[in-house]
């Protein structure tokens, strides 16, 4: 009986936990589309003209300079983290071949209902020099508090010339799911109730005998 009753709540619980959650992909844009003056899926974009930031060989591209900082950029709003937690983006970058050593490719990223934006690289961001460097991939954990919210995101570049800046590509953000626990199913619970019920049983029992 013990081992019975004991077999029957190691199964209840073992249903209610589930199974472990893995990363799945929130939100992504590969840029997959024609060549544009505009970068489209709902970017934010500010720059000096209005070919500066837009679609480039199916790459994000930022260009140009503006008095201070950001020069070129591209946002993203409110992309909901709701259900998920341990936030992580990837993304690949390139210099544009006229980059030189001084430009830098900044990503930063909010809680959308902040402003207190948060830079991802650290010192000046990813720099630009090296014409015609190949895309670099880049990868970060956003910390706790882009779990289970809103979250902004943002590229922007710090150039010294109109025709400096660099290409994005393949921007990924991923989570794992919070699940919370299930509910047993009435058959499980009367299946517990019943071992409970036989368990007091014996004791009772064996308190007589």
């Amino acid at each position: 009986m013990k081992q019975t009753i004991c077999a029957c709540c190691i199964a209840t619980i073992a249903y209610a936990i589930g199974s472990p959650a893995s990363a799945t992909a929130i939100w992504s844009d590969e840029f997959n589309r024609s060549n544009s003056n505009t970068v489209g899926n709902n970017w934010v974009e500010l720059g000096d003209n209005n070919n500066d930031v837009g679609i480039q060989s199916n790459a994000l591209r930022l260009r140009d300079e503006l008095p201070g900082n950001p020069d070129a950029a591209a946002t993203q709003v409110s992309i909901s983290t709701v259900g998920f937690n341990a936030i992580n983006v990837s993304y690949a970058w390139a210099p544009l071949t006229e980059s030189d050593s001084g430009d830098y490719l900044h990503a930063a990223w909010k809680v959308s209902s902040s402003t207190n934006w948060i830079e991802l690289v650290a010192g000046d961001g990813h720099g630009l020099g090296g014409s015609g460097s190949p895309y670099t991939p880049a990868n970060y954990s956003l910390g706790n508090l882009a779990d289970n919210t809103s979250i902004d995101f943002r590229f922007w570049t710090d150039v010294s010339d109109s025709d400096e800046g660099a290409l994005i590509d393949y921007v990924r953000f991923t989570g794992t799911a919070i699940q919370a626990a299930a509910v047993p199913e009435p058959a499980a619970l009367t299946l517990l109730a019943a071992g409970l019920l036989g368990l007091g049983t014996v004791r009772r029992r064996r308190t007589v005998i």
